[in-house]
């Protein structure tokens, strides 16, 4: 009996050891980027820190702005979190993801908030006073979609399971959201909690 409890003990160890080292493991973004290596990567939409904790992979829209387009240097990415160094400022930042929120892999993630286009090219032909209010995280009325995913982020899936859905729902901070109401397809209200 004292046998089975031992070897029970040390195979539930074992096992929550190898799900650790698991989740550490680092993952190879360009290979998920399908990018060589190399490839200088920028923040594809605004996001937000306050420096005293980790950036949540949904984006609560306090603190200091990371503008899109922000070069950057992915230091390490694992299944929960992405260490990366914004070269503009030369900080380092730790993105804590949450797949229970994104509802699809660090994968998935990780295409959504990197990419390969400068600001120049992500805001190319988007009227400059509308430039204007998304380089300072501000979502006018009139702006599309896509505009409001550059300025805000992509809506979480637990919350707007659809981009094509007319209300998107962000967080303000860790308790009061905001609401991005659309009507074929532009921006119409945003309502603040």
């Amino acid at each position: 009996m004292k046998k089975n409890k031992l070897f029970a003990a040390t195979l539930a160890a074992l096992a929550v050891a190898a799900f650790a080292a698991g989740c550490a493991t680092p993952l190879d973004v360009n290979k998920i980027m399908q990018e060589p290596a190399g490839t200088r990567y920028y923040t594809a939409y605004n996001i937000w820190y306050d420096g005293s904790r980790a950036i949540s992979s949904i984006n609560q829209q306090s603190g200091t702005l990371i503008p899109f387009g922000t070069p950057i240097n992915v230091i390490k990415a694992t299944k929960w979190t992405l260490k990366f160094k914004d070269l503009t400022t030369g900080k380092e930042h730790v993105i804590v993801y949450r797949e229970k929120y994104g509802m699809e892999p660090m994968d998935g993630f990780l295409k959504k908030f990197l990419t390969t286009k400068n600001a120049a090219e992500i805001h190319k032909g988007i009227p400059p006073r509308v430039v204007d209010a998304m380089k300072r995280g501000i979502v006018l009325k009139g702006m599309t979609r896509k505009q409001v995913a550059i300025t805000y982020g992509p809506p979480t899936p637990h919350r707007t399971p659809s981009w094509d859905n007319e209300t998107w729902i962000y967080w303000k901070n860790r308790w009061d959201t905001k609401r991005v109401i659309f009507k074929n397809g532009k921006v119409i209200e945003i309502l603040e909690q």
